[in-house]
């Protein structure tokens, strides 16, 4: 007599899966960043299951952050997910290699230094090394994704296609991407004027954009006519962090 099949656990699939914790690696693969979002018919059809099934994979993934509702229906990378893919980048070796680089930079610009990096939709704040040189302290939140109009993300969207060159005293450009060579950096300077980000690109070799760079600081502390000294450490720093 042949031997029979090894009994399966409660919700046990093929292979010995785990059958709901194969369906959300299933479900989390169709995010890319030329389809960065989920919704209840993609869900159901992805699944093999109805609308009301693939609502309640999708509200729990949103209750444990995994997933963030975008509008009724759809859903998008949410704090946790993206905290998961800042470790695992982190893994790639940028975070570390920025760190000694960081503690430099905040020192010669006694300004908060973030470094962030692609997080399927939105920069991720991977590492934060504040300035603790003056009395008020600029700091932002690990694991935190930054909004469209960040410096940061203007950065990450822009790069590539907007790399120009100009020679003489910096030019900012409309939107506030700064013209350096064959990169790009940008400028933002918040509502209500108190605060300003100065963001330069991380590198491979090849040129492809791993992570941003960014300088952050009260305005009084990095007036304007400051920018181009600022500029230029800020690229000598992303020059230094070696990634593959």
């Amino acid at each position: 007599m042949g031997e029979s099949e090894p009994a399966r656990t409660e919700g046990e699939g093929p292979g010995g899966d785990i059958q709901v914790i194969a369906r959300i690696a299933t479900l989390l693969e169709c995010l890319d960043p030329g389809s960065p979002s989920l919704d209840t018919a993609t869900t159901a059809k992805v699944l093999g299951v109805g609308r009301s099934t693939a609502h309640r994979y999708l509200a729990s993934l949103e209750k444990r952050g995994l997933l963030r509702r975008r509008d009724v229906t759809t859903y998008e990378p949410g704090p946790a997910l993206c905290r998961i893919g800042t470790l695992a980048l982190a893994r790639l070796g940028v975070v570390e290699a920025a760190g000694p680089v960081m503690h430099e930079l905040v020192q010669e610009v006694r300004s908060t230094v973030v470094l962030s990096v692609w997080g399927g939709q939105a920069p991720v704040v991977a590492r934060v090394v504040p300035d603790t040189s003056r009395f008020t302290t600029l700091s932002v939140q690990v694991g935190r994704s930054l909004p469209p109009e960040a410096a940061q993300s203007r950065l990450f969207a822009a790069h590539h296609a907007r790399s120009r060159r100009v020679g003489g005293r910096l030019r900012v450009l409309d939107d506030g991407l700064i013209p350096i060579g064959d990169l790009l950096v940008a400028r933002q300077v918040y509502p209500g004027g108190g605060v300003k980000t100065i963001a330069a690109p991380v590198r491979t070799a090849d040129g492809t954009i791993v992570a941003t760079l960014a300088v952050i600081g009260m305005t009084v502390f990095m007036p304007d006519d400051e920018d181009d000294v600022l500029v230029e450490r800020l690229t000598d720093a992303v020059s230094r962090i070696a990634v593959n």
